[in-house]
């Protein structure tokens, strides 16, 4: 009797099971600060009522679209006053594979002022599925403390070298003990998973009555 081969696990479960033999010392790594900030990697649109989004950083370039004030965008680069749309903001967007995507950030040097300001998102949902892990430390191969599923939307309270840590409320309401870290990785192209695993996002409707009274 032939018995067949056992499944072979794909690259998501490989890669959300993994937990190395010894991961202490790079949790300790975080606990003594070596894990540098990310760059900040957002913007929100400032000039009103809109700004363009073109083809090239050059104010003659044609536009591609627009972004309304109170926008929140992701870009991936940055070039004398111009900023580039992420290739996953630019898609979330529709703008086709054949156009770039670039949008002016500072334009004192026109009159213009200042059209975005870097922003820390405060609210991220996540994009990937099925599911996401939340681990101990911000480290791929941490222990997993718990699990968010595609379309949830949790509240940040850190940002650190491309880790999101859940803010201790989101933690509290997730019944993670306080001596967890909660840390869940922002992308995991790294990984071989995919480009994004979270996007910024508005905070969830529950929230914003609570959020609009305490003026945030």
């Amino acid at each position: 009797m032939v018995h067949p081969s056992p499944a072979r696990p794909s690259r998501f479960d490989q890669w959300s099971s993994s937990v190395s033999p010894d991961n202490s010392s790079s949790c300790a790594a975080q606990d003594r600060g070596e894990l540098q900030p990310a760059t900040p990697k957002w913007f929100r649109i400032v000039f009103e009522p809109r700004v363009a989004v073109r083809k090239a950083p050059a104010l003659d370039a044609p536009s591609v679209t627009f972004l309304d004030a109170g926008e929140v965008i992701e870009v991936s680069e940055h070039r004398e006053g111009w900023v580039r749309l992420s290739n996953f903001e630019r898609e979330a967007r529709g703008v086709s594979d054949d156009c770039d995507a670039w949008v002016l950030q500072d334009g004192r040097y026109v009159s213009l002022g200042v059209l975005l300001e870097p922003y820390q998102p405060h609210w991220f949902s996540v994009v990937f599925q099925p599911k996401v892990a939340v681990r101990k430390c911000a480290f791929s191969e941490a222990p997993i403390v718990a699990w968010l599923k595609t379309g949830e939307i949790i509240e940040a309270g850190e940002l650190v070298g491309g880790w999101v840590r859940l803010s201790d409320r989101e933690r509290s309401q997730r019944d993670i003990s306080d001596d967890c870290g909660s840390w869940v990785m922002l992308d995991g192209s790294s990984k071989g998973i995919s480009s994004r695993l979270l996007a910024a996002s508005p905070p969830p409707p529950t929230h914003r009555a609570v959020l609009e009274e305490e003026g945030c």
